[in-house]
């Protein structure tokens, strides 16, 4: 709902920062590039991630993203989420939060995948949102909870990259 004549729309935004000093941006790409891949790299919070509507990797396609259960056996978060933008050359997509369990009406995400600064190597995540206040949350809790996301995925990431690294030597 746009809002009246004068009135003022209140948004929140916030944005989710990691560093990865020993990934290459264009590795770090390569691994969370693909929209139906998030339960691979935040394990403890999204325990199933799955296209349910369109083309992976194409704008329009859904994906259902799930928490670890709850007590009752049942996640404790769940979201359908929608991909509206792949950009691979920037590598950044866009997409937004559709139904889900937790109180989002209008809540739009980017994530990117940057060089590092300074020139130095590496690279790094970043997670940024704008959307509509939400019972029972805040600007600074939707962060917080992205932050500790985009950690748990720095630390995947960099796994990740050592087990292959470890793994090419190996073979070499």
């Amino acid at each position: 709902m746009e809002p009246a004549q004068g009135e003022t729309r209140i948004t929140w935004q916030g944005k989710a920062i990691a560093d990865l000093p020993g990934a290459m941006a264009d590795e770090a790409w390569f691994l969370l590039s693909s929209f139906c891949s998030l339960h691979l790299w935040i394990p403890g919070t999204v325990q199933t991630c799955r296209l349910i509507a369109g083309v992976e990797g194409q704008p329009g396609c859904v994906r259902y993203c799930a928490s670890p259960p709850g007590e009752n056996g049942k996640p404790r978060i769940w979201a359908y989420e929608e991909l509206l933008a792949f950009d691979p050359a920037a590598r950044t997509f866009r997409y937004k939060v559709a139904d889900n369990n937790i109180g989002l009406k209008r809540f739009d995400v980017a994530f990117k995948v940057a060089d590092g600064d300074g020139g130095g190597g590496g690279c790094k995540l970043e997670w940024s949102f704008d959307c509509d206040p939400a019972a029972g949350w805040s600007e600074e809790s939707i962060t917080a909870f992205l932050q500790s996301g985009i950690e748990e995925m720095a630390k995947s990431v960099e796994e990740a990259l050592r087990v292959a690294g470890a793994t090419a030597v190996v073979v070499n």
